[in-house]
């Protein structure tokens, strides 16, 4: 009663205009910095989550987590989401890197973000412990880091399976991530301007422009028609002469099913009748060795299990 009493004789007590403001701006700061502390003591109540990897599960988390419930924070040495199926148009420039990637930062702008690799997880301590490569002009350090959860989500998804196939790490290519198909990318240009050489020879040039994709995966089989359809719209335009030296070689097994084999297999459609003229009579692109496995791929061929082997420029 007091307090109320004393409350209404200050406002009823005649004083300055001036000095009413004041008094009014005063109680409006304290009220501001009263709701910041209460938000900063909610923020610190948040359940911490770490999410470890930016690829579909991360993406697809973090645009559904509600961050006023959860202060969550996301390790992985790529700062981007990538949309995968467009990894094979990228990879002979179909569509350009940035067209498939989105910035982490855009998919929830109050999520935090780490850059590093996850190499160890204290299950005990609920820590995870990181290791960040940090470059100061051209030298470069590791440093280690380690971010402290409450809840842990694993999406870091899985590397390429090579069977233990020997030679299949040291001489392919793989399909996962941008720089794969910006490497991809840069071995076929490189592979048609060496079959351009003056001084190569006819089984040269074909060996060089001889392209091997193995797997009849969804990569494989996207890859193959990018390739091949770079070869019939690109080709023509850049390296007329060199068309009739390409081949496209694909071990597969029975799982490809007919329908693909059909449109793998289906005539080269040049719409330059010049460039047209300058190909075989019978100019088939590619070659599908059904029911054949690779053995072990060398730093100038494929070796099969039937005994046969496959000289190629890009695998």
């Amino acid at each position: 009663r007091q307090s109320l009493e004393a409350s209404i004789a200050r406002l009823v007590k005649p004083r300055a205009y001036p000095l009413f403001l004041a008094e009014k701006a005063m109680e409006i700061a304290e009220g501001i910095v009263g709701n910041k502390q209460k938000s900063e003591t909610f923020t610190a109540e948040k359940e911490k989550i770490v999410v470890l990897g930016t690829g579909w599960g991360a993406a697809s988390f973090l645009k559904d987590i509600d961050t006023s419930l959860y202060d969550v924070t996301v390790v992985s040495p790529r700062n981007y989401f990538v949309f995968t199926p467009m990894l094979a148009g990228a990879s002979v420039g179909t569509v350009e890197y940035r067209s498939i990637t989105e910035p982490i930062r855009e998919i929830n702008r109050k999520v935090g973000y780490l850059e590093g690799t996850a190499m160890e997880i204290d299950p005990v301590t609920k820590r995870v412990v990181c290791e960040s490569v940090v470059c100061d002009g051209n030298s470069c350090d590791i440093e280690d880091f380690a971010v402290e959860y409450d809840r842990l989500v694993v999406t870091i998804g899985a590397q390429t399976n090579t069977f233990g196939i020997p030679g299949v790490r040291e001489h392919c290519n793989f399909l996962k991530q941008v720089e794969d198909a910006r490497r991809i990318r840069t071995a076929i240009v490189n592979c048609f301007e060496r079959a351009n050489l003056p001084d190569m020879t006819e089984e040269d040039r074909i060996n060089n422009l001889t392209f091997a994709v193995i797997g009849a995966g969804p990569t494989g089989i996207e890859f193959a028609a990018e390739l091949r359809d770079f070869v019939e719209q690109d080709g023509p335009k850049y390296y007329p002469t060199l068309l009739k030296y390409v081949h496209y070689f694909g071990p597969f097994d029975k799982s490809l099913q007919q329908e693909a084999i059909s449109v793998m297999n289906r005539q080269v459609e040049i719409q330059d009748q010049g460039v047209r003229a300058l190909l075989p009579t019978r100019f088939q692109l590619t070659e599908l060795l059904l029911d054949s496995s690779v053995k072990e791929v060398t730093d100038k061929k494929i070796l099969l299990n039937d005994g046969n082997d496959i000289q190629y420029g890009l695998a």
